[in-house]
């Protein structure tokens, strides 16, 4: 039950501290007009993070492996991205390896890629976004060329809160990482930042930024649960990744 739910990890409650650890996800379909030049980068970043693993677990730090790997995705941010993703798969693994006494592998599921957000960059230095209407118009750069353009559709109710990150993206006051997946048809993740995602669609409108929140980060999920002064929940949800990596999880399971 929920009430019984350990919330692992960091506590906080400031903007400031939601700003700099935890974002809401929120997924839509999207369509692009190059396939091709879209699905070259997935296939490219996806590579970096299968080449990563075994030489992390070697020991092999990041910054030896951004020259090694640079040739294969020759973008920083794009690079450094995938990087830290298969650290964390890494630790991951480790973490396992301990709590089972048993060596782990993980299986790297097809192709994605994915780019940090910072706020220097107006939002995103990679992937760039503009509410139009019903949808949403993506830009997501090529390493090797120019801006790939596609049509993001991701339902009506998330429209204003689009056009509020956007705004704030804009003037540099927010940044959003961003994920591109290919399980059945392309589909492009937004890390909102928490604070602004519960300013849209929290149940109880909470005045200033006085929440807490609990967070139980794992390789192919996140488990949220947010509650007010009062003690009373906010909020709670599982978000899944398993169209990047799965440990052998079953969504059925508990959190």
């Amino acid at each position: 039950m929920l009430s019984q739910m350990t919330l692992k990890n960091k506590i906080i409650g400031s903007k400031k501290a939601i700003e700099n650890f935890q974002f809401v996800t929120i997924n839509g379909k999207v369509i692009f007009h190059d396939k091709e030049r879209i699905t070259r980068i997935a296939r490219a970043y996806s590579q970096v993070v299968k080449s990563a693993i075994n030489p992390l677990l070697e020991g092999k730090s990041i910054e030896e492996l951004t020259k090694d790997l640079y040739s294969i995705l020759p973008n920083y941010i794009y690079l450094e991205t995938a990087l830290k993703q298969a650290n964390t798969i890494v630790e991951e693994l480790l973490d396992k390896e301990d709590e089972k006494g048993e060596i782990i592998h993980a299986k790297v599921k097809k192709f994605w890629f994915a780019s940090r957000g910072n706020k220097a960059d107006k939002g995103n230095r990679n992937v760039k976004f503009h509410v139009i209407d019903d949808h949403v118009l993506v830009k997501v750069k090529d390493p090797w060329g120019k801006w790939i353009v596609g049509k993001a559709y991701f339902g009506k109710e998330y429209l204003s809160l689009l056009k509020e990150l956007e705004e704030l993206a804009n003037r540099k006051e927010e940044g959003y990482g961003a994920m591109i997946t290919f399980k059945h048809y392309p589909m492009i993740h937004l890390q909102v930042p928490l604070w602004l995602y519960l300013k849209h669609f929290s149940t109880q409108k909470p005045s200033g930024y006085g929440l807490v929140a609990g967070f139980d980060l794992n390789g192919d999920r996140l488990n949220v649960v947010v509650v007010d002064r009062q003690g009373k929940i906010i909020t709670f949800k599982t978000w899944w990744y398993t169209e990047a990596v799965s440990h052998g999880y079953s969504k059925e399971l508990p959190v």
